[in-house]
């Protein structure tokens, strides 16, 4: 028992020797950090503040001029202000919706004080006959008839009660069976070589459409890529009197030729 009291009695001894050394701060690091914050907020400050960064010119990049953003009208709304103040995200999403001809835009900042608007229009697939003609772009959104569209396939058959206008956007089954048709023809060669003038959904399931050469087509509601390739096969056929054909049934099994 002796021995175990003088251990604890010289280990207290060595604990009470031990000396606490001091905390050490590292007053460099902490003057970097503060001296970088204070860096970052001087440059905030003065971006935020400086007449450099006013807002004083509004670029337009639209190729087709298509859209016809009103540059001047918005150039008055946003003329003085800091550019890093201005959402550039609301003022796309507000643009976009003023102008529906507008498929995609973006608005970026170009230093030090003009704003760029680059849009991407939509642009026409066809054109659909009611009340005239008016394009329309493949999601069904009607544009301006001043955009040229004549070489553009007429969608017939499809009817409504009120004049289309510009930025209104048809929805209807029937009217994109006749999208999945042009896309179809896009991919043929059949509308290059001999160009298609008018698609007829009046009836859904037996739509037609008419080559330029006054040729009627018959290709019903479904399968479009497969009779596609089988009427650019039976075009091809040097036997065959383009000039006293009315139409071409691709309905069937068997192709149905119907002479003038």
């Amino acid at each position: 028992m002796a021995r175990n009291n003088s251990r604890r009695k010289t280990d207290k001894r060595k604990g009470a020797a031990k000396k606490i050394e001091p905390l050490k701060v590292p007053i460099k690091k902490i003057s970097y950090l503060v001296v970088f914050a204070a860096a970052i907020l001087g440059s905030v400050f003065f971006l935020r503040n400086s007449h450099y960064f006013k807002l004083d010119k509004i670029e337009i990049i639209d190729r087709n001029q298509a859209a016809k953003i009103d540059n001047s009208g918005l150039l008055s709304m946003y003329k003085g202000r800091n550019i890093f103040d201005i959402d550039i995200a609301s003022l796309a999403s507000r643009i976009k919706h003023n102008y529906p001809v507008i498929k995609e835009v973006a608005v970026n900042r170009v230093l030090p004080n003009k704003l760029r608007i680059t849009v991407v229009p939509r642009m026409p697939v066809a054109k659909i006959k009611s009340y005239g003609y008016f394009p329309i772009d493949r999601e069904g959104m009607v544009l301006s008839p001043e955009i040229k569209s004549h070489k553009l396939p007429v969608i017939e058959g499809f009817s409504m009660w009120l004049k289309p206008r510009p930025g209104q956007l048809l929805e209807s089954r029937d009217l994109e069976s006749a999208f999945f048709l042009i896309d179809a023809l896009k991919e043929s060669p059949v509308s290059a070589n001999y160009g298609v003038s008018t698609i007829d959904i009046s009836s859904p399931m037996n739509i037609s459409f008419y080559l330029e050469n006054g040729i009627e087509v018959k290709i019903g509601g479904e399968n479009f890529p497969d009779r596609l390739k089988t009427l650019e096969s039976t075009l091809k056929n040097p036997k065959l009197d383009k000039e006293n054909i009315k139409y071409i049934d691709l309905r069937f099994k068997d192709i149905v030729i119907g002479p003038k």
